[in-house]
């Protein structure tokens, strides 16, 4: 599946799972790794300039530690179609959906998470 969002300029997440994030983020969704910064930092392009850093957690050591710091990030995409071929991708993908695909008052949304349970939506909004 190719996603490309419309709209986010950069974002910077900690995660504990280096290798399984870059897997997430480079395999499954597809982004471009534009540099890496030793083997603790990755930065992906993500379209029209905009860049999403992913830098492994201080205590990655620790295999109870949940050391990452977002709430959630959210990407434009461009029909409510797309938000259920994206649902549909993402089960393949055995990925967590965590909300959706469902409508709000102007569009559709869908709420999924990355390996360390960072949320992720994905939404259309009409204009």
């Amino acid at each position: 599946m190719n996603f490309t969002p419309s709209g986010l300029n950069h974002i910077t997440i900690r995660v504990n799972r280096i290798d399984a994030s870059k897997e997430f983020y480079g395999d499954i969704l597809g982004f471009e790794v534009i540099r890496t910064m030793g083997q603790s930092m990755a930065v992906y392009d993500i379209g029209g300039g905009d860049t999403m850093v992913i830098v492994e957690a201080e205590t990655s050591y620790d295999p109870t530690s949940r050391d990452f710091r977002v709430d959630h990030f959210g990407f434009y995409v461009d029909s409510a179609k797309k938000i259920d071929e994206l649902a549909k991708y993402f089960r393949e993908k055995e990925v967590t959906i965590m909300s959706g695909p469902a409508n709000r008052k102007k569009g559709r949304f869908l709420f999924i998470a990355d390996p360390d349970g960072n949320m992720i939506e994905f939404m259309f909004e009409e204009e």
